[in-house]
C-alpha cells in the first residue's frame, strides 16, 4: 500500500487537487531560484519557541508477564472511553494482555467510571496532570511487562479479532512490527483502508506514520519516548522507531476503527502558532536521525519529502513571512543534508524541485491548490 503515501494520493485525499493540475502548474510557471537567506530557523524560533525536544528515555523492561501491553491516553473522552475499552476487553483471544489507561488531567469523571466498570479486568489507570498525549504515552511505556506494545486512542476502537490477527503474525514471523488496516468512521458509512499480506522491506513510506493499528516489539521502545509538549508527536515513529526494525509485516485484516473527530480538525487548519509543531518535530527528528547515525535511504528521503508536504499544508494559512522561512529551512535541508538524493516519484519531484530552488512563487501556488 505504498501508493497511499504518494503525493498524488495525498492531494486527492486531503487537498482536492488533481494530479494533472499539479503538473500543469509545474509547466505553466517558470522555475525561479531564490537565494536562501541565513537565520531562518532563528526567525521561526522567535515566532514560536517550542518545548525542548527529546525522544530518548530509558524505559524499564520488566518481567514479561503478558503477550501484549495496550496503552491508551485519555483526556476528557468520557463520551467514548467505554466503547473503546469494551472493544478491547471483548477480544476473543488466548493471548494475555494488560491495559494501561493514562488519565492526562481530565476534568470529567471517566477515570471513576472505568475503574468501577472494569474492576474485574486487567486494567491499570494512571493519573497525571495535563501534559499532552506524548507524555501520557510515555507514562504508559515507562515500564513494559509484555512481549509487544499497542497504542490505542481513547475515542477509537479495536475491531473484533484484532489482537489475534496482529499477534499471530508477530509471533509467527518473529516480527518487530505488524500493522493492520483501519476503518475510518464518524456518523456516516465506515471507510476501510487496507494493506496486503506481505513483508515490508522499507518501512518509511510503506507503513503508516501513526502509532496505532499495529503492535511493536517491546525492545524497540526500551530507550525511546514521544517528544513531550508537541503536537504531531507520531513523527518519531517513522524516522526513529522504524529504522530499528529487522522484520516488519502488514496484514490485510482491518484491526482498528479510527474516529473522524471534527474537533481535531483545528489542528490541521488555522493560524495558531502551535501548528508550527509540525515543522519543529520534523526538523528536530531529522537532526536526531543524524545524531543517531541512522542511514538515510531513498525510501526515507522520499518519506521526509512527504512529511515536508504535510507540514506545509498545516502552516499554509499562516502569514507569508512564516511560510517563506519554513520553505527556506526545508530548502537548505534538502540541498545540503540530502544533496545526493533525487526523488524517483514524478509527482513528488515537483515539490522537491520547488523546495531546492527556494521558489516561493511556485510554492505558494502549490499551497493555493492544496487550499482549494
Amino acid at each position: 500500500m505504498a501508493g497511499l503515501f504518494r503525493l498524488r494520493d495525498f492531494i486527492a485525499r486531503h487537498a482536492y487537487v488533481s494530479r494533472g493540475r499539479l503538473h500543469r502548474i509545474d509547466k505553466k510557471i517558470e522555475d525561479r531560484v531564490s537565494e536562501r537567506k541565513s537565520g531562518s530557523i532563528e526567525k521561526i524560533r522567535k515566532i514560536y519557541c517550542p518545548a525542548e525536544f527529546s525522544c530518548s528515555k530509558e524505559n524499564i523492561m520488566g518481567e514479561k508477564k503478558y503477550n501484549l501491553q495496550i496503552v491508551i491516553p485519555m483526556y476528557n473522552v468520557q463520551k467514548y472511553i467505554i466503547r473503546c475499552l469494551d472493544s478491547v476487553f471483548s477480544q476473543k483471544t488466548d493471548y494475555t494482555y494488560k491495559v494501561i489507561v493514562i488519565d492526562d488531567g481530565s476534568t470529567d469523571s471517566a477515570s471513576v467510571l472505568i475503574k468501577d466498570k472494569y474492576k474485574d479486568k486487567n486494567l491499570k489507570v494512571i493519573m497525571q496532570r495535563n501534559k499532552g498525549t506524548a507524555s501520557a504515552r510515555n507514562e504508559g511505556i515507562a515500564t513494559i511487562e509484555a512481549d509487544y506494545v499497542m497504542f490505542v486512542d481513547a475515542d477509537d476502537m479495536l475491531k473484533p479479532g484484532a489482537i489475534d490477527c496482529l499477534l499471530n503474525k508477530a509471533y509467527g514471523e518473529k516480527a518487530c512490527v505488524v500493522e493492520g488496516g483501519y476503518e475510518l468512521f464518524s456518523r456516516g458509512f465506515p471507510f476501510p483502508v487496507c494493506h496486503l499480506d506481505r513483508e515490508v522491506p522499507e518501512l518509511c513510506g510503506n507503513l503508516w506514520g501513526f502509532a496505532w493499528a499495529k503492535v511493536f516489539k517491546a525492545e524497540l521502545l526500551k530507550d525511546i519516548c514521544f517528544p513531550q509538549g508537541y503536537w504531531y508527536e507520531d513523527t518519531v515513529v517513522s524516522y526513529i522507531l522504524y529504522p530499528r526494525c529487522v522484520r516488519a509485516y502488514t496484514i490485510k485484516d482491518v484491526v482498528y476503527r479510527y474516529r473522524r473527530n471534527p474537533k481535531g480538525f483545528s489542528r490541521i487548519r488555522g493560524n495558531d502558532v502551535k501548528l508550527l509543531d509540525s515543522f519543529w518535530v520534523l526538523y528536530y527528528t531529522i537532526k536526531e536521525m543524524q545524531a543517531r547515525g541512522i542511514v538515510i535511504t531513498q525510501g526515507k528521503y522520499e518519506a521526509i519529502l512527504r512529511s515536508m508536504i504535510t507540514c506545509c499544508k498545516r502552516v499554509m494559512f499562516m502569514n507569508d513571512d512564516i511560510r517563506k522561512e519554513v520553505l527556506c529551512v526545508f530548502s537548505e535541508l534538502v540541498d545540503t543534508d540530502f544533496a545526493n538524493f533525487r526523488s524517483e516519484d514524478s509527482d513528488l519531484s515537483i515539490f522537491e524541485k520547488t523546495v531546492r530552488n527556494n521558489d516561493y512563487y511556485k510554492f505558494r501556488r502549490i499551497l493555493v491548490c492544496m487550499r482549494e
